[in-house]
């Protein structure tokens, strides 16, 4: 009944060129820190199918596959983590999808899990990478390991455990981080403790995100179908359109405006390289 959701990654090489990585010669952990960098810096975090086109999602592979890689759209967790995954498993990796929940404020009450993040098992550790979360994501894996503080490309994360199952992602910036998935602070430069995401180490399949990918997707009041989201990083910083904001930072320094609808959709095309079909 639900055997689509477990196909294989389709072609390993094509996808590798997408994201403008080699194969390697051996599944390390260097490579992994810089595949997680490429992949966040050539597939667009996005929600345009949501949004604009009024389209469903699926997070059947094939399907994913074909517009990531093939069409050279970007997507949103369900998707992009969901294809990263099989690409780490064809690599060789010890990689499987895990539940994660988008941190609000000091979350006294959780919410439901909306967000699919990943974990490579090696040397003895749990590594959390992350390819589908826009601005806040780690340019890099990081270790699930309680308060040990991780600098990666120059940002520092960290995990604080939070109970039996659950650790919270956490990372300094400037200013507070806003919620959501956008990246975005509130502009001033006093450094900040911020937490990002709920995650837990636990093994998920594939069939257990297609409830939490309709929720977020389809309907008025679904959360992708409330404003656009578009986020790219580049190697000196990251642009990002959440609505009618556009949000560039480069080299650290941050610029914030906003634009008219016009502007959004060339930056659609020349900014994000994104054509809508």
């Amino acid at each position: 009944m639900y055997e689509e959701y477990y196909q294989g990654l389709k072609d390993v090489d094509a996808y590798l060129k997408r994201i403008g990585m080699p194969r390697p010669k051996a599944p390390t952990r260097e490579y992994l820190d810089e595949l997680v960098l490429a992949h966040q810096c050539s597939v667009v975090f996005e929600n345009l199918d949501i949004y604009d086109l009024h389209k469903p999602i699926s997070i059947v592979p094939d399907d994913i596959f074909e517009k990531v890689v093939v069409r050279k759209r970007g997507g949103y967790c369900f998707e992009l983590n969901g294809l990263f995954v099989l690409l780490l498993r064809a690599l060789g990796y010890d990689a499987y999808s895990c539940p994660c929940r988008v941190a609000r404020g000091e979350m006294s009450m959780p919410g439901p899990v909306r967000h699919r993040g990943n974990i490579v098992r090696m040397g003895g550790k749990y590594l959390f990478c992350d390819v589908g979360f826009g601005g806040p994501m780690p340019p890099g894996a990081v270790a699930v390991e309680d308060a040990v503080k991780q600098s990666v490309q120059g940002e520092t994360f960290w995990f604080e455990r939070r109970d039996e199952f659950w650790w919270m992602l956490k990372r300094f910036t400037k200013g507070r981080l806003e919620v959501g998935m956008s990246g975005i602070t509130d502009g001033n430069d006093e450094i900040h403790e911020a937490d990002v995401l709920l995650i837990s180490i636990g093994s998920w399949e594939p069939v257990d995100f297609i409830s939490a990918n309709l929720a977020c997707s389809e309907g008025p009041d679904a959360p992708f179908a409330q404003k656009r989201m578009m986020n790219l990083r580049r190697k000196d910083g990251h642009i990002a359109v959440t609505g009618s904001t556009l949000t560039q930072v480069k080299n650290g320094v941050r610029e914030s405006r906003e634009i008219t609808e016009e502007e959004a959709k060339r930056l659609m095309t020349e900014e994000f390289g994104l054509i809508l079909k």
